[in-house]
């Protein structure tokens, strides 16, 4: 049995009061025992419309502060799915860090971005942590096949996607729909289960994320729901045999197909 958490909640103003915020969920995790937690885009940061704003406040994963911040985290047993803004020479990635025991397993970049500041990532690739394949689709990643579809084809069980959905007042999404349509398709065209953290955004007159933390099956089933509005832990236990890394027809189709969509799909990456 693997226990998956996601966590909803809006991220602190300042730094350190964020990295006491992910003190607090991740031993919140400890106590019930989750093996994976996924946290919101951007949540270590902060996400920003203004780039000035996304450079002030972004981290390097080979600078001081993220390695401290590691150290400080190692005690913690869950495996972290956490959103950050990062920074690599002049380029600033808006990103996920795959922590373990305070060890970077690696970092995956989104491609469908909102921000324009932002770069692109160049690869989806999978992270293995507890015996478990999973790859990460961050926030608009999920909306699209293809990011979940290369990380299927690698054998990923488990789809990891921090969200930050502040969006207009007259956003589809200001309001929770009954179902995701996307998250229906992405877990059940892949056989994964997709675990979303969301952040909760307070109108202000102008915008607004009610949170849109959930968890589907390889079914394209909705497990999980967090409120509307209100900060909290979704865990759900999963038994190892409905961890599905071989994909069969789902993503494979015949050979032929499978061969053609695999060329078809590397040949648009390069």
């Amino acid at each position: 049995m693997v226990r998956i958490g996601s966590y909803q909640a809006t991220p602190e103003s300042a730094f350190a009061a964020r990295k006491a915020q992910v003190n607090r969920i991740l031993s919140k995790a400890d106590k019930e025992n989750i093996d994976f937690l996924c946290l919101p885009e951007g949540f270590l940061t902060g996400y920003y419309a203004d780039e000035e704003l996304a450079r002030k406040n972004c981290l390097e994963t080979d600078g001081v502060i993220f390695r401290e911040w590691l150290a400080e985290i190692s005690h913690y047993q869950a495996t972290v799915i956490i959103g950050f803004n990062e920074r690599e020479g002049n380029h600033i990635y808006d990103s996920a860090a795959v922590i373990e025991k305070g060890s970077l397993l690696g970092v995956q970049r989104k491609h469908y971005l909102y921000h324009n500041y932002f770069t692109p990532g160049s690869s989806f690739s999978i992270f293995r942590s507890k015996d478990m394949p999973f790859g990460v689709t961050i926030c608009l990643d999920a909306n699209y096949f293809e990011p979940a579809r290369l990380l299927a084809m690698q054998g990923a069980a488990v789809l990891f996607s921090p969200m930050c959905n502040r969006v207009p007042l007259n956003h589809p999404y200001a309001k929770r729909p009954n179902y995701y349509s996307h998250f229906v398709a992405r877990s059940f065209e892949n056989r994964c289960w997709l675990v979303t953290a969301d952040w909760i955004y307070p109108n202000d007159g102008s915008a607004v994320c009610p949170g849109h933390s959930v968890i589907y099956d390889p079914d394209g089933q909705e497990i999980a729901r967090s409120p509307e509005g209100i900060e909290d832990l979704l865990i759900v236990d999963i038994p190892q045999d409905r961890l599905f890394q071989e994909k069969g027809r789902r993503v494979h189709g015949s050979p032929v197909l499978f061969q053609e969509i695999a060329k078809a799909m590397v040949s648009q990456i390069c």
